[in-house]
C-alpha cells in the first residue's frame, strides 16, 4: 500500500501541514489570509499533481472547513500509476480519519473496521518535522500567505465564479513563516533542503471582501532522493459557518499510525550535494 501519496500528495504533504495563525502584517496578501482563516468555515476544492522519474500522482479534493473547531471533511480523488482512489477523509487537527474501503485489501488489515486512524504528529515527526503545529487539510496553505517576505506584485484583475478578484503574486519566506509557528532548525533545515530554497512562490486570488478565493503553488522538491514537482490549485468558496463533523467512534477506528509512522522514517526530504 503506497501510503505516502495516498496521503495528500505526499511531496506537499509536509508543507500542507503548517497550522493556522494570525500576522501583524497590513500588506493585502497576508490581510486576506488572516480575513480568510478568521472565517466560521469555507469550502474548499484543490487539484494536486506531482510528477517526476517514475512518480505520476494527480489528486483532485472537495471539502468543507470548520476553522473554529478545527475540523474538517474531504474528499479524495486520485490516481497514483494509473491506479485510481475514492476516499471519505474526517480531520481534527493532526487527527486524521480515511475510510478504510479506500485502500484495497485494508480489511484484513483492520479487522473489518470501516476507518483507518493516522496521528500525523508522529508520522511527521518520523520524518524529523513533527514540530509544525496544525491541521492536514490543503487550505492550510493559506497560513503561508502569512509570511510573504516582500510586498507582493498585482498580476492583474480577474472573475472567479462571478466574483471580481485581484491577483497577487508573492514570496513566501519559509524562515520567517518558521519563527511565526516556533518551529524547530531542524524543522526549517528540511524544509528547505527538499524545496532547495527558503523562499516559495505563490498566487493568490482576493476579492473586494479581503478574502482569499484561489491560491495557487508549485515547486520542485526533493523526496528519497527523487526530484519531483509539486503543483497545487485550490478554489474556496461559501464562507460561513459548515456543518459540524462527527469524529468516528474508536470502537470503529484502525490506528494505523505505528505502520505509517515506521514507513516515513524511511523517507528522507531533500537531495544530496551531487544530485
Amino acid at each position: 500500500m503506497r501510503f505516502i501519496p495516498l496521503l495528500c500528495a505526499a511531496a506537499g504533504a509536509v508543507l500542507a501541514a503548517g497550522g493556522c495563525g494570525t500576522s501583524q502584517a497590513v500588506d493585502p496578501v497576508a490581510r486576506a489570509a488572516d480575513v480568510t482563516i478568521s472565517s466560521p468555515g469555507y469550502r474548499m476544492s484543490a487539484v494536486m499533481t506531482i510528477s517526476g522519474t517514475g512518480t505520476s500522482v494527480t489528486a483532485s479534493i472537495t471539502g468543507a472547513v470548520d476553522t473554529a473547531a478545527d475540523r474538517g471533511t474531504m474528499s479524495l480523488n486520485e490516481v497514483i500509476a494509473g491506479h485510481r482512489v475514492n476516499a471519505a477523509m474526517v480531520f481534527s487537527r493532526l487527527s486524521f480519519y480515511m475510510k478504510s474501503a479506500a485502500i484495497p485489501g485494508a480489511a484484513k488489515l483492520t479487522g473489518g473496521k470501516p476507518w483507518i486512524y493516522i496521528d500525523m504528529s508522529r508520522a511527521l515527526a518520523a520524518m524529523g518535522v513533527g514540530s509544525l503545529p496544525g491541521t492536514v487539510d490543503p487550505s492550510q496553505f493559506l497560513d503561508y500567505l502569512n509570511a510573504v517576505g516582500a510586498n507582493p506584485t498585482v498580476v492583474g484583475q480577474m472573475s472567479i465564479s462571478g466574483v471580481p478578484t485581484t491577483e497577487y503574486r508573492a514570496e513566501i519566506d519559509l524562515d520567517r513563516y518558521a519563527k511565526m509557528f516556533n518551529a524547530s532548525a531542524k524543522t526549517v533545515s528540511i524544509l528547505e533542503s527538499a524545496i532547495g530554497s527558503h523562499t516559495m512562490a505563490m498566487e493568490a486570488w482576493i476579492d473586494s471582501h479581503h478574502r482569499v478565493r484561489r491560491i495557487h503553488v508549485a515547486f520542485p522538491e526533493c523526496v528519497a532522493g527523487t526530484k519531483v514537482q509539486f503543483a497545487m490549485t485550490m478554489g474556496i468558496s461559501d464562507f460561513g459557518s459548515q456543518p459540524q463533523v462527527q469524529i468516528p467512534p474508536a470502537s470503529e477506528v484502525y490506528n494505523l499510525t505505528p505502520l505509517l509512522s515506521s514507513e516515513y522514517a524511511n523517507v528522507k526530504l531533500g537531495c544530496g550535494s551531487g544530485s
